[in-house]
C-alpha cells in the first residue's frame, strides 16, 4: 500500500510540474539555460553563454507562436522571436562588465500576453 501510494504522489507532482508553465534553469560551465513549457510541449528555450554575452532563443514547437527572452536586471528588456516552427533560433550579442549578475526567463506569446517559465540567473 505504502509503495502505490509514493508512486502515484510522484505521478501527480510530476503531472503538477508540467501544468501552469513551470521552467527550469540549469548551469553547465558557464552556459545557463531556462525554458518554458506547458502542458503541451516544450514551447521555449533561452540559454546565455556567460563567454562572449551571447543569448540563443530557441522555439521548441511548432505552433505559431513567438518565444522571447525577458531580462529582469541588471536592464530589463524583452526580445522576440517570431519563428513559430519548431528547432529554429536566434543568436543575440551582449555586452555586460565581468561578473554582471544577469536575472532573466524563457517565454512564448500567446496573442497579446507573454506566458514566461521561472527566472535563471547567470553571471556575465
Amino acid at each position: 500500500m505504502r509503495k502505490r501510494f509514493r508512486g502515484v504522489l510522484a505521478a501527480g507532482m510530476a503531472v503538477a510540474a508540467t501544468i501552469g508553465g513551470i521552467g527550469q534553469a540549469t548551469a553547465a560551465g558557464d552556459t545557463y539555460v531556462a525554458s518554458y513549457f506547458d502542458k503541451t510541449c516544450l514551447r521555449a528555450e533561452v540559454s546565455f553563454k556567460s563567454d562572449g554575452e551571447i543569448w540563443t532563443i530557441s522555439d521548441k514547437c511548432e505552433d505559431g507562436h513567438a518565444v522571447a527572452v525577458q531580462t529582469e536586471s541588471p536592464y530589463g528588456w524583452t526580445n522576440y522571436y517570431r519563428g513559430g516552427w519548431a528547432n529554429q533560433s536566434k543568436t543575440i550579442d551582449s555586452s555586460y562588465p565581468e561578473g554582471t549578475k544577469v536575472v532573466f526567463r524563457a517565454c512564448a506569446e500567446f496573442g497579446q500576453t507573454l506566458r514566461c517559465g521561472e527566472w535563471a540567473t547567470a553571471i556575465a
